[in-house]
């Protein structure tokens, strides 16, 4: 967008030049000629003070004479090729005899030249300058999203002690942001303690009646009139008793590892 603002900004000033500097000639072209026929002696006029211009006339004599490829011009301002060599041409009828008065292009062609050079350095310019601030701009208006990116990811933010987030942002959308992160990790935190106290109470609950499943298979084991296909029975009994004995062993490990070090650790 900021180039395509550039550019057309640009194409306008060298349009808005182009046509005032032509209407610029075209008065001036004009005025000069005026002089011309308001002197008294017109066979005196020399290509001053513009050395880039030459005057001709119908009926004149010697180098003012009308030459033939300039007889067709229409009155009025307009632009022609004369010996390789653009023109502006200035044609006015008095009496009539037609007068021209004629100025060489390459004066104006060499300020189009430098006027677009500087127009298209400028272009570049503005467009590095745009692309320059728009980057400044976004690492600023960026920077706030980033820190509370790295906040939210930070593990702590699960602790129960952990301080909430919108206070250290300023009331806008990053702020709010903000706050419905300190929201949805709340809701976390509390759903996380609920699973905590949920597992530590059932591997309490648990201990006991494996405990007593445990000591009868035992007791059952030591028992000399159980058939061998019963021992073997009581014998899966005391195993599955023990696995899941080790089981609730290591549920309570972790509600207490989690109790001192937080979640996640």
């Amino acid at each position: 967008m900021t180039t395509l603002v550039a550019g057309v900004f640009a194409v306008g000033i060298v349009a808005t030049v182009h046509v005032v500097e032509k209407r610029l000639v075209t008065d001036s072209l004009g005025g000069s000629l005026q002089r011309i026929l308001l002197m008294d002696d017109m066979s005196a006029w020399r290509p001053r003070p513009e050395r880039d211009e030459q005057f001709f006339a119908q009926e004149a004599p010697g180098d003012l004479a009308l030459p033939a490829n300039l007889q067709a011009l229409p009155p009025g301002f307009s632009e022609l090729m004369r010996d390789g060599t653009a023109w502006y041409a200035m044609v006015q009828v008095l009496n009539g005899r037609k007068y021209v008065l004629l100025r060489n292009q390459q004066g104006f062609d060499a300020r189009e030249r430098v006027l677009f050079a500087v127009v298209i350095s400028g272009f570049v310019l503005s467009v590095g300058v745009a692309l320059l601030l728009g980057w400044v701009l976004a690492r600023r208006v960026m920077a706030p999203v980033t820190r509370l990116a790295r906040q939210v990811h930070h593990r702590d933010r699960l602790l129960e002690v952990a301080p909430p987030l919108a206070p250290d942002y300023a009331k806008d959308e990053v702020g709010e942001l903000a706050r419905s992160f300190d929201q949805t990790l709340g809701r976390l935190r509390l759903a996380l303690g609920r699973e905590k106290l949920f597992t530590s109470d059932v591997s309490h609950e648990l201990r006991t009646p494996l405990m007593v499943v445990a000591t009868s298979g035992e007791l059952l084991q030591e028992n000399p009139r159980l058939a061998p296909h019963d021992q073997q029975q009581v014998a899966n009994i005391v195993r599955a008793g023990q696995e899941m004995s080790e089981l609730v062993d290591t549920l309570l490990q972790r509600a207490r590892a989690d109790g001192v070090h937080g979640p996640g650790k």
